[in-house]
């Protein structure tokens, strides 16, 4: 009987500790979640959750835009994961969500239901430098490499 209770003891604490270390992850993205549509939004940029994707070393999003505007948006994204990233840092937590590169990929209309779609990558370390303003656009866009497909 002492060793089921004991086996049923490590089962909960294990199951405890398993819940925390999700809840600590889902929270650190949550806070980079959170801090991508704030900026967006402040540039009347729409950005949906599920167009963010969080791998260990790459942050990937995915934005809609128009046929004029596609540059603006791609610099909207990277500006607005760049504050992400320096937030995440600036909170110093051990489970900070801190990709090393910055994906976006950007949807613009091109005919009658056809799509072009824009993508780049960069550093998170460029996508912060953005953000702050150490880093001019232009200069940014031409440190990025622009994809077309």
């Amino acid at each position: 009987m002492k060793r089921n209770s004991q086996k049923i003891v490590r089962y909960i604490a294990m199951l405890t500790f398993t819940f925390t270390i999700a809840l600590n992850f889902a929270f650190a993205n949550y806070a980079f979640k959170k801090k991508i549509k704030s900026v967006c939004s402040s540039y009347r940029v729409s950005v949906n959750a599920s167009a963010m994707d969080f791998d260990s070393d790459l942050f990937s999003l995915t934005l809609e835009s128009n046929r004029n505007n596609f540059e603006m948006v791609m610099l909207v994204g990277f500006a607005s994961a760049g504050q992400a990233v320096s937030h995440q840092n600036s909170l110093g937590l051990s489970n900070a969500y801190v990709p090393k590169e910055i994906s976006i990929r950007v949807n613009v209309p091109a005919s009658k239901g056809e799509t072009m779609v824009f993508e780049a990558k960069c550093s998170s370390n460029d996508a912060i430098q953005l953000a702050a303003g150490t880093l001019d656009s232009s200069e940014f866009m031409q440190k990025i490499d622009l994809q077309t497909s």
